[in-house]
């Protein structure tokens, strides 16, 4: 072979390379675009609400929503075996998933189980969640030690509860409104007093005959309201749950028994209009007098009523106070508990309310005094009470003190019956100088009534106190 055939062979070879390099580019390019879209385009996969799967009770919803999400699979590995809770390649950027899980259908064992999810939002981009999940399927016990046969509208009541294996425990109302409706539940923590359980000197930490150890019983007190709007139909039930949110619930045999309130009416006039409702609005000339009162009788009080509830959920958990509670002394009631108030303004009915304290009289500025032992929990302005103090006795048990003129205490001092923590007066929505004094369960008003006699505290409170 000469060297110019040698040559135009180097040649061909050349151009044959220089094809397939044009050919494989647009290849090459392509790939390496694919790959720089799933690595850095594609947004990785998000599943919300895997916290859920920490505790499986006897029977659990469980609510996901994902994003970004193709494909996801849920599965709950234990003892070597694996069941598959949830396996979809979802169409949609966001998708949302129920999932009912009811571990003895699923032959699952009470322990711990690794709840595994897979998710992925493309080929390269995937997300693995290993949960260290705890199976448990036993509900906590309980017993209702003590509570009171009956409880009447705006009273309150006392129950002893007995818990074990409890995380949380309280007393829940729940009825119907006139309408039919399913009325909102209310709640009343109950707080652990004692640990009931016998020591085993014998025996090693957690090895008791019987496994007995491993039901951590307590006694738990609770005040409850029966508050004014309570509904005829309401039933009173003690509740316990576990942190796996496991519920133990038992009626209590209390009766609910409706009382008559009286009703009033009340006259007001410009005059109250200028001196009284003006300066709550920090206004000087009121043009709509009618709409001006409903702001402050309505819309403040519904405001009131919530701070109320809100101070509650800072008590302190054990009792504070002793014996029965101080009226103010030397004085006059001038209106109780439940009163049903119209208002009238030029002959007309403007607006209602319900009067869930007492209104006791003395004389101008007289000196009041805590009605019993506690911590002083609010002091200051509050709505429709004006200067207030409120007392915490312990356990959700709280006293109210309204419209004073001075307030002579502060937040987080305690204080013993027979304090003086303020002076009467005529601050907030009042016509003249005296006191609102209410008696708070929960954050909500009770009557002062009950309070104030000793034989009612003895047969209702301190007999049954562990």
């Amino acid at each position: 072979m000469n060297s110019a055939g040698f040559i135009k062979f180097e040649n061909r070879n050349e151009g044959f390379s220089r094809l397939g390099l044009a050919l494989l580019l647009p290849f090459v390019i392509l790939v390496g675009a694919y790959v720089v879209y799933q690595l850095f385009l594609i947004p990785g996969p998000v599943v919300r609400g895997i916290e859920a799967f920490d505790y499986l009770p006897l029977d659990k919803t469980v609510k996901l929503q994902t994003g970004n999400v193709v494909s996801i699979d849920i599965s709950v590995y234990q003892d070597g075996r694996k069941v598959e809770l949830l396996k979809d390649a979802p169409d949609a950027a966001e998708k949302s998933y129920t999932l009912r899980i009811r571990p003895k259908d699923l032959k699952l064992k009470d322990g711990r189980a690794i709840t595994v999810i897979t998710a992925g939002s493309g080929i390269l981009k995937k997300a693995e969640y290993n949960i260290t999940s705890l199976i448990d399927t036993v509900p906590p016990d309980l017993q209702v030690a003590r509570a009171p046969s009956v409880i009447y509208q705006g009273g309150g009541g006392f129950a002893v509860l007995r818990a074990a294996d409890a995380d949380s425990v309280f007393i829940e109302i729940a009825g119907r409104t006139p309408s039919g409706e399913e009325q909102a539940f209310r709640r009343f923590r109950a707080y652990a007093v004692a640990d009931s359980r016998p020591e085993q000197a014998d025996e090693e930490p957690g090895q008791a005959a019987g496994g007995y150890l491993e039901k951590e019983e307590s006694t738990y007190c609770v005040f409850f309201p029966a508050p004014f709007d309570i509904k005829r139909d309401s039933v009173f039930y003690a509740v316990a749950e576990d942190p796996a949110g496991n519920r133990s619930v038992k009626a209590l045999p209390t009766r609910l028994i409706m009382k008559k309130y009286r009703s009033s009416s009340i006259r007001i006039n410009d005059n109250f209009i200028r001196t009284v409702i003006a300066p709550l609005l920090n206004e000087t000339d009121i043009t709509d007098p009618e709409a001006s009162f409903r702001m402050v009788n309505e819309e403040w009080r519904k405001n009131s009523e919530k701070r109320l509830i809100e101070i509650a959920g800072r008590t302190e958990p054990e009792i504070l106070w002793d014996g029965p509670f101080l009226q103010l002394k030397n004085s006059k009631v001038m209106a109780v508990y439940g009163d049903r108030r119209t208002y009238y303004y030029n002959k007309k009915a403007v607006s209602k309310s319900v009067h869930l304290g007492y209104d006791l009289a003395s004389f101008a500025r007289a000196p009041v005094e805590a009605a019993n032992t506690g911590v002083v929990r609010f002091a200051g302005k509050l709505g429709i009470f004006g200067n207030a103090v409120i007392i915490d006795h312990g356990l959700g048990l709280m006293s109210l003190y309204g419209h004073m003129s001075e307030i002579m205490a502060h937040e987080g001092q305690a204080v013993r019956k027979g304090d003086i923590i303020g002076k009467t007066g005529a601050t907030g929505l009042a016509g003249g100088d005296h006191l609102h004094f209410g008696v708070l369960i929960g954050g909500y008003e009770v009557s002062p009534l009950y309070w104030w006699d000793p034989r009612w505290i003895k047969t209702n409170v301190t007999d049954y106190l562990p």
